[in-house]
């Protein structure tokens, strides 16, 4: 069984710290997904797992091997990079074929793994043609194939999709799910897009400023978002980060902006959350002024001001609200996130305590 281990994992450049103790298990089949913004030490994580980076402190085991220190070639590892990195002069047979040939395998085998390499991937009619022949979601499901012949203990793939329109992005996240589950590998796979953490992973790690933030299953880290950075990173359109205090089973958020909280929420000054589609328009609520309606289709997006705070709000679709309307909006207490003002962690959804 081929798991994947982090152990403290920690890389500095000089007195930069760049990644900071990350501790992480990775089980055989699983599909984990480095998340957060630019510079928070995910790519460089991955980096120390391929050995592209040297791992300051720390351990890594791949399997029952410590490979912390060993070569790239020697982690039983392949890698996906962001750019695909094909060789031009070459057919796409030699291309998946050239990391085997360069291991020594015997050329019907090597033969034999690029044709079911080619044929999971349904590229078996490109074999013959060269990377300036095919399309951008061709060349990556090449990129895809080249790991695959190799049959490694981990698949790594570095923003692998940034490079496609939006369109086939979609298309590629889930022919890459489907081929995670056909080849049952573990798979680390790094992005700043969370719609492709949310649709792919198993699990998600978030990442910001080197240190791991919090690790979960899409919705665990969706539902229960271990402080205000998550919260606000994770989610699509961004969840609503306002402060305020609770006092008298009110969240109180200024002017006469207030929601309740059910009773037992600790009083005092918070930085609360809501989603965008947990605000409901209803009669009664609190004013919000609507000052920028993007229609998606099936739903409806309004930007606007309640009180003193720009918010989101989410609903089905709706064609009768106009720029410059004031509607009302409510809430319900389970669905008002609340964090430390101080520390930015979590207090727990209104009504946890």
């Amino acid at each position: 069984m081929s798991t994947v281990s982090l152990q403290k994992l920690r890389k500095t450049y000089g007195k930069i710290v760049a990644v900071e103790g990350v501790d992480l298990e990775i089980a055989e089949g699983e599909l984990i997904v480095l998340l957060g913004p630019s510079g928070c030490g995910k790519s460089t994580t991955l980096r120390m797992v391929a050995g592209l980076e040297s791992i300051t402190s720390g351990a890594l085991q791949i399997g029952n091997r410590d490979v912390t220190r060993l070569e790239p070639k020697d982690r039983d590892i392949a890698m996906v990079f962001q750019n695909y990195a094909l060789y031009p002069h070459k057919t796409i047979r030699a291309n998946l074929a050239f990391g085997l040939k360069m291991r020594g395998m015997p050329k019907d085998e090597a033969s034999q793994r690029v044709q079911e390499a080619a044929e999971m991937l349904d590229i078996v009619h490109l074999l013959d043609r060269k990377p300036g022949q095919l399309s951008g979601g061709q060349m990556q499901r090449v990129a895809l194939g080249r790991a695959l012949v190799r049959d490694p203990a981990i698949f790594l793939l570095d923003e692998p999709l940034s490079n496609l329109d939006a369109k086939l992005r979609a298309r590629m996240r889930e022919e890459i799910a489907m081929l995670q589950r056909r080849i049952g590998k573990a798979m680390l796979y790094v992005t700043h897009d969370q719609t492709e953490a949310m649709t792919l992973a198993n699990r998600i790690v978030i990442m910001r400023d080197g240190k791991v933030q919090q690790i979960g299953s899409p919705l665990e880290v969706y539902d229960r978002p271990a402080n205000a950075f998550v919260a606000g990173f994770i989610g699509s359109p961004e969840m609503n980060i306002m402060e305020g205090d609770i006092s008298g089973g009110q969240l109180n958020l200024g002017g006469d902006v207030s929601f309740a909280v059910p009773q037992g929420a600790v009083p005092g000054q918070v930085t609360a959350g809501i989603r965008p589609e947990a605000l409901s328009l209803t009669d009664g609520g609190v004013p919000f002024s609507v000052q920028g309606i993007e229609q998606l289709g099936s739903q409806t997006l309004f930007i606007g001001m309640m009180g003193d705070h720009r918010v989101r709000a989410m609903t089905g679709r709706r064609d009768d609200i106009f720029l410059g309307d004031t509607i009302t909006l409510s809430v319900e207490p389970s669905a008002i996130h609340l964090f430390d003002r101080e520390s930015g962690e979590r207090r727990g959804a209104a009504g946890e305590g």
